[in-house]
């Protein structure tokens, strides 16, 4: 299967915080989407943490653009799924086809993994990501760079990076028995040093299972691993549980649940059923709530006419938060599904989800909140490539409008989590409903007038589509 390839690279201009400034027409409403995680999380090239990085000019001196490059590659030492990104920029290519392959060789040569990027991949002409991922002993590794006939490839670099980002929790956040496993994987070179389950810390209870070997923890080469019971770590959660965990400048978070949200629907008793959806905050050791979590708390559902709402706020997770929001639209049968996620510079009215995990905008890419990075990956390999919105678009513009919001229509929601919720959302309510996601510009301070702000938007929002259906 074709790889497809990230986006150009992220802004980093500083925006103003609190009520966002609308982006100039016909630009990107959703750029900056990444700037609390660009922050600290990168080096100052713009490579993950810990990320080994090879530059052209020694992997393949004197290069032109239409030549192959073969070379060692960096990193390959470390062992686990690794991810092999070569940062180019097409300048020529075909009307159709193949524009290059990327293949990791073992020692003899053979092929270990390969991917292709297709004319029909391309998201941008300026400098873009090319993965290939591969699951590494350890041994050596070379990495070849062979343009089609006729393109035209530079490269900038090649680094490599684990797919896992550092510290990762497994199996993510959900609805969990005590006696259901959790396995916490760390770098050597940074040991735990934060486990709070709703703000209580929890190493010192971790440290006694492990003495007493209740809880066991694995060394690899490079990695540690640690296995405990829910219940022996976690027995005194609550219905639903924010475990948190730190090494380091490393972050992540799960959400222990004992039992699936209720149906719980809000308002008109006879109305439409509404579920709307927000995120926790993002990235896991983020100081500030997440804009769409905080509009979906603030939403008044008795201010709606003809419609009773279910809200749902919902980790920052690839697979485990969609899975979460499908499951509640099995058991809960909503007629419309409005989920809202943390954006840009506007509110972004997002018209399509792609078949794509990806977070190009960031080289190396975007770990969600329990560790998992996702390189040009498929959400659904048998699943068609896009899902075009079922939300009145243009009534929901009119209604922000009238509140004094400036909506801009978006066709790129990004490849994080916000539009793998959209593609799964539009899958389970393809036969049956209206289903779609908004984005809210990115703030970080949210006074009593700002929260009734986002209220309103998502009120307006739910009222329009009701109103259409």
């Amino acid at each position: 299967m074709a790889a497809l390839v990230g986006l150009a690279a992220v802004t980093a201009a500083a925006v103003l915080c609190g009520c966002a400034e609308s982006a100039a027409p016909g630009s990107n409403p959703n750029a900056n989407m990444f700037r609390d995680f660009i922050d600290g999380k990168f080096d100052g090239d713009g490579h993950p943490v810990n990320a080994s990085v090879v530059p052209a000019s020694a992997l393949c001196p004197g290069r032109a653009a239409g030549d192959p490059c073969h070379g060692a590659l960096p990193g390959s030492a470390q062992q686990g799924e690794l991810v092999a990104n070569a940062r180019i920029r097409v300048d020529a290519h075909a009307a159709s086809g193949d524009i290059a392959t990327l293949t990791v060789l073992d020692a003899s040569n053979a092929t270990v993994a390969t991917a292709t990027l297709s004319v029909a991949g391309l998201r941008s002409n300026d400098w873009i990501d090319f993965p290939v991922t591969w699951e590494s002993s350890g041994a050596p590794v070379t990495v070849s760079l062979v343009p089609a006939s006729g393109a035209q490839v530079e490269l900038d670099y090649v680094e490599v990076f684990l797919q896992r980002f550092g510290l990762v929790a497994s199996p993510g956040s959900g609805v969990l028995a005590d006696t259901d496993e959790l396995e916490l994987e760390l770098p050597l070179d940074r040991p735990l040093d934060r486990l709070t389950l709703d703000g209580t810390d929890l190493t010192a209870q971790l440290q006694m299972l492990l003495d007493a070997g209740t809880a066991t923890r694995t060394t690899t080469d490079f990695r540690a691993v640690v296995d405990v019971a829910v219940g022996d770590l976690a027995g005194a959660r609550a219905d639903v549980s924010q475990l948190e965990l730190g090494a380091q400048d490393l972050a992540a978070r799960v959400e222990l649940r004992r039992s699936a949200p209720a149906c719980a629907y809000e308002g008109d008793a006879s109305g439409a059923k509404v579920l709307v959806t927000g995120f926790q905050p993002f990235p896991a050791d983020a100081d500030h709530d997440n804009v769409s979590g905080v509009a979906v708390t603030a939403l008044d559902p008795t201010t709606l006419r003809g419609a009773q709402v279910m809200r749902l706020v919902v980790p920052v997770e690839y697979d485990r938060t969609p899975s979460e929001i499908v499951d509640a639209i099995a058991r809960c049968q909503p007629d419309i599904v409005i989920s809202f996620g943390q954006g840009g510079d506007a509110i972004a009215l997002e018209e399509t989800a792609y078949n794509l995990q990806d977070t190009g905008e960031v080289d190396g890419g975007v770990p969600d909140n329990r560790g998992i990075i996702r390189a040009a990956q498929p959400i659904d390999p048998s699943a068609p490539a896009t899902r075009a919105t079922l939300l009145p678009l243009d009534a929901i513009n009119s209604a922000l409008v009238a509140l004094g919001e400036a909506p801009q229509h978006s066709t790129d929601p990004g490849r994080y989590v916000c539009n793998n919720v959209m593609f799964d959302d539009l899958g389970a309510m393809a036969s049956h409903g209206r289903a779609g996601f908004i984005h809210l510009p990115y703030t970080t301070e949210f006074d009593d007038a700002a929260r009734a702000r986002f209220g309103k938007i998502v009120a307006a929002a739910i009222q329009a589509t009701v109103d259409q259906k």
